[in-house]
């Protein structure tokens, strides 16, 4: 019983995963954590330290969000792909070198995962079949699938002029 739950859970995981860009939006957040723990201080501190503690923290947060944003609304994984590596190589010149380089490189990498990444069609639907082999028709003449049945057009008539 509990495996059957753990594989039902598994196999709807595994089904979410692959209909989005879920490597580079991985690679996104691991970026921001990596940024933000970099200059983790009280916030007094990284005031003064002027703006690389300031931007680390803005960087980290976008980067987060982008992340977030990514898995959650697939079809936007062109802006935030491309959103990620300008981030990542902003973060290189503004926030500590970027996480020390594993920051950028990791924004680098999830954004250009993000950027190519393709949806992948859904496999067709099972036809449903009656007991004789032949399609269940629904309401209105439809079949099971929704196809709408097709049906011979009258006769046309001439038109008067």
């Amino acid at each position: 019983m509990l495996l059957r739950s753990f594989r039902s859970l598994w196999t709807a995981w595994r089904n979410w995963s692959r209909r989005r860009p879920f490597a580079g939006g991985l690679l996104m957040i691991l970026a921001g954590i990596e940024m933000g723990a970099l200059v983790a201080m009280p916030v007094e501190l990284m005031i003064h330290t002027g703006v690389a503690g300031v931007s680390s923290l803005v960087f980290s947060g976008m980067l987060i969000v982008l992340g977030a944003v990514t898995w959650f609304t697939p079809n936007q994984h062109v802006i935030t792909g491309s959103l990620a590596g300008f981030l990542g190589l902003g973060a290189l010149i503004l926030s500590n070198l970027g996480g020390l380089v594993i920051g950028t490189l990791l924004a680098l990498v999830g954004g250009g995962l993000a950027f190519s990444w393709r949806p992948v069609a859904r496999p067709p639907r099972k036809r449903r079949f009656g007991r004789k082999g032949t399609r269940r028709r629904g309401r209105g003449g439809e079949s099971s699938e929704g196809e709408a049945e097709t049906v011979p057009l009258p006769a046309s008539t001439t038109a008067e002029d």
